[in-house]
């Protein structure tokens, strides 16, 4: 019975050890996504800016 219990616990400590790294690698996944659409957002801010500018200027 002793050896059930140990074992339930190591398998236990293993499957929450696997799902902390499956929960770490999805955050950064996650992480880099995110970075990834900020950087286009950002572009598109400073296109659209430009393009107001220029439209702006051509108009005065």
């Amino acid at each position: 019975m002793e050896n059930v219990k140990s074992e339930m616990v190591r398998v236990e400590r293993q499957m929450s050890e696997k799902l902390k790294e499956k929960v770490d690698l999805e955050i950064a996944r996650v992480a880099h996504e995110m970075k990834h659409k900020l950087k286009i957002a950002t572009v598109a801010m400073v296109v659209v800016g430009a393009i107001v500018g220029i439209w702006t200027s051509l108009r005065v």
